[in-house]
């Protein structure tokens, strides 16, 4: 796995089992129990210096992000961190439930890492530049997957050209590479369907994003 920004971070910490799920857990359990509460406590938690527990710190803030816009590290500092309000229905929306600051909550969160602690170490993630994989020929028995920034969607730390990636990619391996993106990138693309519904805070939200795997 690759990925240059926190998640890779993450990853790499997951995988090489330095993630301190002691750390992790004292930051789950620092967070209000008044879901009204919790914007402003991870306000100000992300307007702290970075420092060494970037990779345990992360996910708390991405799962609280708004909208689930990107969070990432901007030298020692937390770049793109808005948070949700907890929000309520009034008479008048079409969502009828709650929307919560926090999504997953931290009990769930909480359970989805320790999973992965166990599951996933060992596996290997490089916090890198993508252009480094040109560096060489991977295995032609490899199986090279790419999910790069949708195109036209919401802003992130870090982009690439991925047309001009894919063309670099086929003049080096012999390896099939897949790239997941919101729209067709050649004539063999098939559509991901997933379930799960529309309609974002408010329920207005008439279709979901598509997304596309074309191989190369």
């Amino acid at each position: 796995m690759l990925d240059i920004s926190s998640w890779g971070t993450f990853w790499s910490a997951i995988g090489s089992g330095r993630f301190s799920q002691d750390v992790f857990k004292q930051i789950l359990r620092g967070l209000p129990q008044d879901k009204r509460a919790l914007k402003a406590h991870v306000s100000e938690l992300a307007a702290l210096p970075v420092g060494d527990n970037e990779a345990e710190l992360y996910p708390v803030l991405q799962a609280c992000s708004f909208g689930g816009k990107q969070i990432w590290r901007k030298g020692n500092s937390w770049a793109n961190a808005c948070f949700r309000d907890y929000w309520e229905p009034t008479a008048t929306s079409v969502r009828r439930s709650p929307a919560n600051p926090m999504q997953p909550s931290p009990k769930e969160l909480q359970r989805r890492i320790e999973a992965l602690v166990v599951g996933m170490k060992g596996v290997t993630c490089l916090n890198d530049d993508i252009i480094t994989t040109l560096d060489k020929a991977f295995p032609e028995d490899a199986v090279v997957y790419v999910d790069p920034p949708y195109q036209g969607s919401t802003g992130y730390a870090f982009g690439f050209d991925v047309i001009r990636f894919i063309e670099r990619f086929s003049e080096l391996n012999a390896a099939p590479l897949f790239v997941s993106e919101g729209v067709p990138l050649n004539a063999d693309a098939i559509m991901l369907t997933f379930g799960g519904a529309k309609g974002g805070i408010s329920g207005n939200k008439k279709n979901k994003h598509e997304e596309w795997l074309s191989r190369f």
